[in-house]
């Protein structure tokens, strides 16, 4: 009768052992899909990070490129204004 008693707690806590193995489980599976999920969003980053970049050289080339056009475009305005002015002398 004792005996019984002892199997029947020893039976409970290793189906209570048994429950925490099958919850250890799943949850080792859930970190899994979690870390694939974080993987991908990594590699997702970084190829837009790689975009930005290249952007950002791009507008730099276009920036210094505009600056000269910029400076062109001030000269011609001063040529067409003095010959204007020098025509209008008289």
């Amino acid at each position: 009768m004792d005996a019984d008693l002892r199997f029947d707690r020893l039976e409970a806590k290793l189906d209570k052992l048994a429950d925490a193995m099958v919850k250890l489980a799943s949850i080792d599976t859930k970190i899994d899909g979690l870390l694939t999920h974080n993987n991908t969003q990594d590699s997702r980053l970084n190829k837009h990070s790689e975009e930005i970049d290249a952007h950002s050289i791009k507008l730099a080339v276009v920036a210094k490129s505009s600056g000269a056009n910029e400076w062109f475009v001030r000269l011609l305005i001063a040529a067409l204004v003095s010959g204007v002015a020098y025509m209008l002398r008289g």
